[in-house]
């Protein structure tokens, strides 16, 4: 028995191959999770650059901004992303009445809530400084993101929030407006 065990201890001409058996699934969950970390990124920083694209193409708007016209962006919004429908947009003109932030309108696509003058406390920490009755265009997208392999990443949501002074006017008009007084 002690010779068997000698000879079976000495002999590696299965070395190899129990090697790759080990490694071989370790390999793979590498290959695996690295495309999914790859994919996850350019998912992110392509919904970074389509939203700042949307806001940019609001922006400029001179005439009255309808609620086709916002669900058209978000379209193009899906096609920059490469997305297959679950995205989601709000839109939001917020204008700064010298005391408090107030919602001149807001559109919001897929299920998503509009913001109001009572949800303004939520992002009033994430807005700049304005002038007395300047205006700014808010987007916001929510964007999941569902791993194609599990490796360990779970659903993520990527929501970005940019925001851009209207150019060629005072402000973007928008053919349903928040009528509620900012108080």
């Amino acid at each position: 028995m002690t010779s068997l065990l000698r000879r079976f201890w000495q002999d590696t001409r299965a070395a190899v191959a129990f090697e790759a058996v080990i490694i071989m699934p370790i390999l793979a969950w590498g290959f695996l999770s690295s495309f999914i970390f790859f994919d996850a990124f350019r998912v992110y920083n392509s919904s970074i650059k389509a939203t700042y694209a949307v806001a940019d193409v609001l922006s400029r708007q001179t005439n009255t901004v309808t609620e086709d016209d916002i669900e058209g962006l978000l379209t193009v919004f899906k096609h920059l992303v490469r997305d297959s429908g679950a995205s989601r947009m709000r839109v939001t003109q917020i204008m700064w009445n010298g005391t408090r932030y107030c919602v001149d309108w807001s559109y919001a696509t897929d299920g998503e809530s509009r913001l109001f003058h009572s949800s303004m406390a939520e992002i009033e920490d994430a807005l700049p400084v304005m002038a007395v009755s300047e205006r700014i265009v808010l987007v916001e997208t929510f964007v999941p993101y569902d791993p194609a392999f599990d490796t360990g990443l779970t659903l993520l949501n990527f929501n970005n929030f940019t925001f851009t002074r209207p150019r060629y006017a005072g402000q973007v008009p928008f053919e349903t407006p928040y009528n509620a007084a900012c108080n």
